[in-house]
């Protein structure tokens, strides 16, 4: 026999030729990765990807499982994609896989019917056999455990203008509310090489966003050999030709070091924006939380950051109604969003979650106190966002077109710097009546801010 065919995995791309899949993601930027890998390898096996429901033989859910309602979220897409395949008479096989799967494995497959495997987030080895079970009918569980085979090469939309590229996975930090460390394991640093060649792969034929993601951006390189840091690798990133933009996610506070807010200010690639995860500003709180810091050195630290770059933006995510938050130190974090007047802010709402260390904690918060809380941090921070937006008016921005626009009036969506896409604001695009350009999604363009729609700025090319 032909050697080709004798390994399982070309007995299986023989069979799955030509199946079409559906890939429905949840959560954060890294999940989009992930589904990129996903996407590119069924598609090296021959298998075409759908792009409706309707048209799929199989449908891909890869699910958050950080906390309570991302695990909501992802139960209720589960239903409602049975919904919708009742509807239309449809029998496809649905594979949850990701971190919720990772999480909750046995009780997903015991109680979910709407769920034909389950597989966690070392799906690699195993997602070609889980496809050719569901489709004969029968059902499957695994992928939970490390095994020899990895993906790491992928394919994006080449008009896609941002790229998201991982540079670690895991957490070695001990946050006693965070199921993060259980679910991905250990912090990992993927090889300077890996990443700069992926990086050149996708920036050949257009010029990208480049967004570096991890849980601990601000850990890489620590588990690889001296001297691979951040800095290291983003003066590395910087000389890739087709790299425009260079965006920074997730950066833990006590890990901005001075060289590093000194990079970004004088690097023109990397976008003058860091995203911060204070979580609170208690100090007593975030001893609770298991984390170093307080409100006085975040408020330094920010004050640097504004200092030598003026026009920094920042973001960061909090968290509200943490067991024993009593009503002083929600004061103090409040006080704390009005000094630091972030640019973007996000809240989560304590959720108690197994395995964690504050699931044991006693002085738990009441749902009501929780949400007035955290609907007072939205109100004061939208307040913030309005000034800031208003503040923008005059200025000259560089724009990455997105898209046209959702707003009658507008032409196109577009985002600068200042804006994470997904999760941040937008900025809506005009062009001039008779202008000679007319821009795409994927261009870079030169507008200057007119107004403002909403809290989210207009911008006039």
């Amino acid at each position: 026999m032909n050697s080709m065919f004798s390994s399982p995995e070309s007995l299986n791309a023989i069979t799955l030729a030509g199946k079409r899949f559906l890939i429905v993601t949840l959560g954060c930027f890294r999940n989009e990765y992930e589904s990129d890998l996903i996407r590119s390898y069924l598609s090296s096996m021959n298998m075409v990807e759908a792009d409706s429901l309707e048209k799929a033989d199989v449908i891909i859910v890869n699910t958050c499982g950080f906390i309570r309602e991302a695990c909501e979220e992802s139960i209720d897409t589960i239903f409602e994609i049975d919904r919708v395949k009742t509807e239309l008479g449809r029998n496809s096989p649905v594979i949850v896989l990701g971190c919720m799967a990772q999480r909750y494995r046995h009780e997903l497959f015991e109680v979910l019917e709407e769920v034909q495997a389950v597989m966690g987030i070392h799906w690699a080895g195993d997602i070609l056999s889980a496809i050719e079970k569901v489709l004969s009918g029968r059902r499957f569980c695994g992928g939970f455990e490390p095994g020899a085979k990895t993906v790491n090469l992928r394919s994006i939309d080449s008009t896609n203008p941002y790229l998201i590229v991982r540079i670690s996975d895991g957490c070695d930090r001990k946050c006693s509310f965070c199921t993060i460390p259980v679910i991905r394991g250990k912090h990992k640093s993927l090889k300077p090489e890996e990443i700069i060649e992926e990086i050149e792969r996708f920036t050949m034929e257009n010029e990208r966003e480049v967004i570096l993601v991890a849980q601990d951006l601000t850990s890489y390189g620590k588990d690889l050999d001296k001297g691979t840091d951040l800095v290291t690798l983003l003066k590395m990133i910087t000389r890739i030709q087709g790299v425009r933009w260079i965006r920074l996610m997730y950066l833990q506070p006590e890990g901005i070091t001075d060289e590093l807010i000194d990079e970004v200010a004088s690097n023109e690639k990397i976008c003058k924006y860091f995203d911060i995860p204070f979580q609170h500003s208690s100090e007593r709180i975030l001893r609770l939380m298991g984390r170093p810091g307080s409100g006085y050195e975040f408020l330094r630290l920010i004050g640097k950051i504004r200092e030598k770059i003026p026009e920094a933006a920042i973001r960061t995510t909090l968290m509200v109604g943490f067991p024993g938050e009593n009503q002083s130190d929600f004061e103090i974090l409040e006080s704390f969003v009005m000094e630091a007047r972030f640019d973007w802010l996000g809240v989560f709402k304590y959720s108690d979650e197994e395995g964690t260390t504050a699931f044991a904690m006693k002085y738990k918060i009441d749902e009501a106190t929780i949400r007035e809380r955290y609907d007072k941090i939205l109100s004061l921070q939208e307040y913030i966002e309005q000034e800031k937006a208003s503040a923008l008016i005059g200025k000259e921005l560089e724009l990455i077109i997105e898209g046209e626009s959702d707003i009658p009036g507008h032409n196109f969506r577009g985002r600068s710097y200042r804006e994470a896409p997904e999760i941040d604001g937008t900025v809506y695009v005009d062009v001039s009546p008779g202008a000679n350009f007319w821009p795409s999604a994927g261009d870079f363009v030169k507008s200057r801010i007119v107004g403002i729609e909403g809290i989210d700025p207009v911008a006039k090319i």
